[in-house]
């Protein structure tokens, strides 16, 4: 157990010949020729002018934390490849990770991190995505959302230009070491790689790293970019993460670290979302830009979704914003209930319980929300089930977003992505554009 509670805090050699992660300077990411003007702009663009006081918080150096409907110089992803996390083996994953990468990949390159162990595997996926780039990095497993980095950004007052930065978080596997103590289910037995890369992938940009002391998960919190954010109490409260905080101190930390002014803390998560990740905002509401919020709705009563909407909906239609606006809901309709079946239960590797995996059991039920997409430069790239309800959604989405976007299914649909509790948001992390935004 003593290996569990380690946490990583250098970054692991590879031999792999691919892009070193620990490289301190900018290094700009390959991009298709359709695309060359981000990524031009996020090479040359200054990372954060001096000075910048990581010893300090970001807040008081005029960072905060943009939406993700601002401009990103790319998205990341992790490579998954865990056979004790991932059923048949991870391959069905795997190709539903590449189909998710080669979509977002039409709006802005794509950053592959992958273990140095699978990052031929990963390049042959994704051979045929000229704007994704596969670079090597000891990860545990694929769940960059939660494990990554947060960015945050300031203006420069004299230039005009945005400068970027990063937040690396405590990250302790959704509060392992406390639900092992407790006696409940941990995610993953170790996850000293993954905390690692959080760190070092702000490195391989040449990004300040602000250290923040808070064990959280980027899924937990969604931001507006003026100074609001949205949390849940069932995630952040939770006695696994950081009880000797409570809820102010815990408030106090996101406020510092990602420049917030306001905190709106939501009731709880999705429906069955509560094995191990605890309720994360991203899968039940986000905004879709300042002052409007999409939350996942059901009309069904007798559904326990319909109480958690229904509560997180009378707390934004009861609150405002930091800057004193009151919150435009659109309701976004939820897939139909669904739940893991025994051939999914029984794929799985079957010592994924005795070695310290939590325990994927047939008739559980899955937390499927349509929330829980990416806001791409232009675009949403947004989880489908195979129900009619996707198109629902895509369709509400898209008249949210407006024409400046356009809203898209990922190919072959996300169930396997979900059967690990989360989707495509879980799994990717904008990388925010400094400069000329």
């Amino acid at each position: 157990m003593a290996a569990t509670m380690m946490r990583a805090r250098t970054m692991p050699t590879t031999n792999c010949r691919l892009a070193a992660p620990r490289l301190a300077a900018p290094k700009a990411a390959r991009s298709a020729p359709r695309r060359p003007t981000l990524a031009a702009r996020a090479a040359s663009a200054p990372a954060a002018s001096a000075p910048v006081d990581t010893a300090k918080t970001p807040k008081a150096q005029g960072f905060t934390m943009p939406g993700e409907f601002e401009k990103h110089a790319g998205c990341w992803m992790g490579w998954p490849y865990d056979k004790y996390l991932w059923r048949g083996d991870a391959l069905p994953a795997k190709k539903q990770y590449a189909a998710v990468a080669k979509t977002i990949s039409q709006f802005e390159p794509v950053t592959m991190w992958a273990d140095p162990s699978v990052v031929e595997e990963a390049k042959q996926y994704l051979a045929d995505a000229p704007n994704v780039t596969v670079t090597a990095m000891p990860i545990n497993d694929g769940w960059l959302r939660d494990w990554g980095p947060t960015c945050v950004a300031r203006t420069n007052p004299e230039t005009g230009k945005r400068e970027v930065a990063g937040v690396h978080w405590d990250y302790d596997c959704y509060g392992a070491p406390g639900k092992i103590r407790d006696g409940r289910p941990a995610m993953m037995p170790n996850w000293d790689k993954d905390y690692a890369a959080g760190r070092a992938i702000l490195e391989h940009y040449g990004l300040p790293v602000f250290e923040c002391p808070l064990h959280l998960e980027g899924g937990s919190i969604h931001s507006d970019g003026q100074g609001t954010l949205m949390v849940t109490e069932e995630c952040l409260l939770d006695p696994s993460r950081n009880p000797h905080l409570g809820k102010e101190g815990i408030e106090k930390l996101v406020k510092d670290f990602l420049g917030i002014d306001k905190v709106i803390w939501l009731w709880k998560g999705m429906a069955g979302d509560t094995e191990v990740v605890n309720g994360h905002v991203d899968n039940m509401a986000c905004f879709i830009r300042p002052g409007v919020v999409a939350i996942s709705w059901t009309e069904d009563k007798f559904d326990p979704q319909y109480e958690c909407s229904s509560r997180n909906v009378e707390i934004l239609e009861s609150t405002t914003d930091a800057r004193g606006r009151k919150i435009e809901v659109i309701k976004v309709p939820c897939p139909p209930p669904m739940f893991r079946t025994h051939h999914e239960a029984d794929t799985i590797d079957p010592e994924h319980i005795t070695k310290g995996y939590v325990p994927r059991l047939a008739n559980a039920r899955l937390p499927g929300s349509y929330i829980n997409h990416y806001c791409a430069n232009g675009g949403a790239v947004v989880p489908q089930f195979g129900y009619p309800t996707d198109q629902q959604a895509i369709d509400v989405l898209q008249k949210a977003y407006g024409p400046g976007y356009k809203v898209v299914g990922v190919p072959g649909g996300t169930r396997e992505v979900l059967l690990n509790a989360g989707n495509v948001h879980c799994i990717t992390q904008q990388h925010v554009l400094a400069g000329d935004v």
